[in-house]
């Protein structure tokens, strides 16, 4: 637990009474107290998440999760030396850390489904934009290799395509942030505290989803709302870690380059059946779409 003023160590958050009243904890580093939203209407916390204030952040990854993960311990897993039971026993071993894996993080579980759905979706407008707006004459086209295919293949791409690309990122950057550069190694849950960070701050990209309400779903305002989510990735990483933008900026700069060379030619390859002539084709198109772009 930590003071979400001044990001110092805390041992508790606030203080109960026997009339069940709690009474929140002071910073005895910044005198502030230490976490205003535990008594804050989630409604209000969902704002300042979105304003990106760091108290919010703070709340949320490191006293909210750890509070989270405190009332599931690991359990112990019964050792059996058996040759004969071994098998029975490893399967025995696998399904109860599945089930105590899957009780701990029941919330951000549901939270990652929530935000496949909504990247699906945006995914599959984008590339159909990208498709109308001007690109149709590129010969070698996502879209149009996928036109051989029904509707259920098309999701199923769109889905492979969402769920490795939101993996290399997060990955990336998680190894980036823990390994290479060691921040978190005196923190417990570092790298679920990574992880829900970049959870959080891709709750930006939900609001495409209003366009289906309002009619302002066009390239030029699709990509503003990618661009805001990638500010709100950095920002919300630099909040969480307290690095500076030089460290952030570059590590995201990597993960996303990353994703970018690994995702479209991997799925690329499965379209078209690992064609490799199609696969250069495709890669020289979508460089020149990207020349293209930056002399707009």
């Amino acid at each position: 637990m930590i003071c979400i003023n001044c990001a110092q160590p805390a041992e508790s958050l606030y203080v109960v009474y026997s009339n069940n009243h709690i009474q929140l904890t002071d910073c005895s580093t910044c005198g502030k107290e230490v976490d205003k939203y535990v008594e804050i209407d989630n409604v209000i916390l969902f704002v300042d998440l979105l304003l990106l204030k760091p108290g919010a952040y703070r709340h949320l990854v490191y006293n909210s999760l750890e509070a989270t993960l405190s009332k599931y311990p690991e359990e112990k897993i019964n050792i059996n030396t058996s040759t004969e039971s071994n098998w029975k026993q490893s399967i025995q071993n696998s399904c109860q850390k599945l089930t105590c894996w899957e009780r701990k993080f029941d919330t951000l579980i549901r939270l990652w489904i929530l935000l496949f759905t909504f990247e699906i979706y945006l995914k599959w407008i984008m590339e159909e934009d990208h498709f109308k707006h001007g690109q149709a004459s590129v010969p070698i086209s996502v879209m149009i290799e996928l036109a051989k295919y029904n509707v259920i293949h098309q999701y199923l791409y769109f889905a492979l395509y969402s769920i490795l690309d939101l993996a290399i990122f997060h990955f990336m950057i998680q190894w980036c942030i823990c390994t290479l550069i060691g921040w978190g190694s005196d923190i417990k849950n570092s790298r679920y505290i990574i992880s829900y960070t970049i959870l959080l701050s891709y709750g930006a990209k939900i609001f495409p989803v209003l366009m289906i309400i309002w009619p302002y779903d066009t390239l030029l305002s699709l990509n503003i709302i990618k661009y805001i989510a990638n500010l709100y990735i950095i920002e919300s990483l630099r909040i969480v870690t307290n690095l500076s933008y030089f460290i952030v900026i570059p590590i995201f700069l990597s993960a996303t380059l990353s994703r970018f060379l690994l995702v479209k030619p991997i799925l690329f390859l499965l379209l078209t059946r690992g064609n490799l002539t199609q696969l250069i084709a495709y890669l020289k198109s979508e460089l020149h779409s990207i020349v293209h772009n930056i002399n707009i």
